[in-house]
């Protein structure tokens, strides 16, 4: 039996599709890399947003049309939010599954399969870390809370475990991901837990670097940002999206701040000697004035990010920003396209900033050239490092010069 899964969506899903794929494997089934090829395919859906769900109903289609005799599953948040839209639509699927139905997944393709914490990774050098899932902020325009219920952490144990796993794998850098990465804890110890679990797995050998993506600016503490100032290990890097900074508009978001409280942020982080900081807005956020959006724009101007992600707001359905009075559609694509030209241009000037230096680089990929990233960069969202070379190695570090830009990623040539 031959199973191949298409994974949908954001790292969090990513974790989960491996580890589907470790117990499949442990039971003796065989993984392969081709759809085509397979028995057996498995769609991990994603439904964050009304694209993803688009996305996930086109995959399904592409799954159905390779041949009759394949099976087909499908997985996941797509079924958790539109299960009955998903079997309407697509009857001819063999099964489908919740989040909370991995067992049922994996009894239906092997009936010896146990739900483990093994993971077939699927990304060399790095590997993401789940720590928590679900959320409970209850931003007005997330659907996570209806897909993933309440914030739900993982024991420090349990990670502590996987982490070891992981770097016996090779694994040299550990990426953090939850919801809201810096509220780890406070539902199972009843106080932020981040610093406790990244000093352990600090004392790991093997993992050099970890990252901490999905920071939310209500939930990062002093005490977080003094150890990424201190701790070697932990990347000089941080990811943590603000979605607006209109004390009105965070108001409307039900974000928790005030951009006093933002600006606050951002200003203790600039003061940890080469930071690089991530961050998301959302454009076009209902009842948003031109004067708001303004405020926005100059606000990211004004604190030299180095990365930023934009994401146009979508209506819903179920949440409490699907109520409220609506953009037109096409002021929402302006203001969307004038932060994507934006966001162009901080990648340009970030990456021209660091032409002529030198920096340790872990190499990820190979196609024609190795790509890689440094402890500035993280790995398929920001710029990557581009070597031409024929003698590195997948998942090990190199020393890397920049050389000039290449689009959004920067050349480089290998140091000896």
């Amino acid at each position: 039996m031959k199973v191949n899964l298409i994974s949908l969506g954001c790292p969090k899903n990513l974790v989960d599709s491996e580890k589907i794929l470790g117990s499949l494997g442990a039971a003796g089934v065989e993984i392969c890399a081709m759809p085509e090829d397979s028995d057996i395919i498995i769609i991990n859906t994603c439904a964050f947003i009304e694209p993803a769900i688009v996305e996930t109903e086109k995959e399904i289609k592409k799954a159905l049309a390779f041949a009759s005799n394949k099976r087909v599953y499908v997985h996941g948040c797509g079924v958790n939010r539109y299960a009955k839209r998903l079997k309407d639509a697509f009857p001819e699927i063999a099964g489908f599954s919740t989040l909370e139905q991995t067992k049922k997944l994996l009894c239906s393709i092997q009936t010896d399969s146990r739900v483990s914490q093994t993971r077939l990774l699927t990304t060399q050098g790095y590997a993401y870390l789940k720590i928590a899932d679900g959320c409970s902020n209850f931003c007005s325009y997330c659907t996570i809370p209806m897909i993933k219920g309440a914030y739900k952490s993982v024991d420090i144990d349990s990670l502590l475990r996987e982490s070891t796993e992981l770097a016996e794998l090779g694994v040299k850098e550990l990426i953090l991901i939850a919801q809201d990465t810096t509220a780890y804890g406070m539902d199972l110890y009843d106080k932020p837990m981040l610093v406790e679990l990244i000093r352990g797995i600090s004392n790991l050998p093997g993992i050099n670097w970890i990252r901490i993506m999905y920071a939310h600016p209500n939930s990062l503490s002093d005490e977080m940002i003094n150890e990424i100032r201190t701790n070697k290990k932990v990347c000089k890097y941080i990811d943590l999206p603000i979605q607006h900074i209109s004390d009105r508009i965070l108001k409307l978001m039900n974000r928790g701040m005030t951009k006093r409280q933002i600006r606050d942020q951002f200003r203790k982080l600039k003061q940890i000697k080469g930071i690089s900081l991530r961050t998301t807005v959302i454009a076009g956020f209902p009842g948003e004035t031109d004067i708001e959006f303004k405020e926005l724009v100059n606000f990211i101007e004004d604190i030299n990010i180095d990365w930023l992600g934009v994401f146009s707001f979508y209506r819903e359905t179920g949440t409490q920003a699907a109520e409220f009075d609506q953009l037109p559609e096409h002021v929402i694509e302006e203001r969307y396209q004038e932060l994507l030209k934006l966001q162009q241009k901080i990648i340009q000037i970030t990456n021209r900033k660091k032409i002529g230096e030198t920096h340790k680089t872990l190499i990820h990929h190979k196609n024609t050239q190795y790509k890689g990233h440094t402890q500035y960069t993280c790995p398929e969202i920001d710029s990557n490092v581009l070597i031409n070379t024929d003698d590195l190695m997948l998942g090990e570090f190199c020393n890397a010069r920049f050389t000039s830009l290449n689009g959004c990623d920067i050349n480089a040539e290998v140091v000896r």
